[in-house]
C-alpha cells in the first residue's frame, strides 16, 4: 500500500490513528500522538509538539539499535549531529565520498565506523560526553612529537612527561 508524506493510516499494531512522520528523511516513523492536523487558509497542516526532542529520541533510537543502521539513518544521524558529510568524514577518518555511500547504501558502513558513529550520537545527546572531543583532537594529528612517551609518576598516579 503507497502512502503519501504525511498521510494518516491504520498501522499493524491496531492503532487508531497514527502519523507518517517523513520530515526526517525516514520513511519508517510513526508517531502515534504528539501532533496535530491544522486547518489552515493553504490547506491541512501537522503541528509536531517538539520537534527537536522528537528527533533527539529518534537519534538514542537509532544509536543504541543493535540492528545496523539504514543509509538513510546514517543521514539522519550526521544531519542531527549538524555535520556536513565533509566534517563527519574528518571525525571519522575517511572521505567524504565514502559517507555518500553509506547514506546512499551503495556501500556497508565499516563496523568500526559505525561504532564511532553512534559513539558522536550519544556525544552529541549528552549522554555519552567528551567522546567527540576526543575524537576532534585526536582527528587534527600532529606527526612531529618525540618519539618517545615519557611518563612520571605525581600524586600516586602515573602521568605523561612533556
Amino acid at each position: 500500500m503507497a502512502v503519501a508524506a504525511g498521510e494518516r493510516v491504520r498501522p499493524i499494531k491496531d492503532v487508531a490513528s497514527a502519523f507518517r512522520y517523513t520530515a526526517s528523511g525516514l520513511a519508517n516513523v510513526w508517531l502515534l500522538n504528539g501532533f496535530a492536523i491544522e486547518h489552515t487558509p493553504y490547506g491541512d497542516g501537522v503541528r509536531i509538539e517538539d520537534v527537536d526532542g522528537l528527533h533527539a529520541a529518534l537519534a538514542l533510537w537509532i544509536g543504541t539499535d543493535k540492528r545496523p543502521p539504514t543509509g538513510a539513518e546514517l543521514r539522519f544521524l550526521r544531519k542531527a549531529m549538524r555535520l556536513s558529510q565533509n566534517g563527519q568524514a574528518h571525525l571519522l577518518g575517511c572521505s567524504d565520498q565514502s559517507i555518500a555511500r553509506w547514506e546512499k547504501d551503495k556501500a556497508e558502513i565499516d563496523p568500526a565506523a559505525e561504532r564511532l558513529v553512534r559513539l558522536l550520537v550519544l556525544d552529541h545527546l549528552g549522554t555519552q560526553p567528551h567522546v567527540g572531543q576526543t575524537l576532534m583532537s585526536l582527528a587534527e594529528r600532529d606527526d612531529s612529537g618525540p618519539d618517545q612517551r615519557l611518563l612520571k609518576r605525581e600524586g600516586g598516579q602515573w602521568k605523561r612527561s612533556d
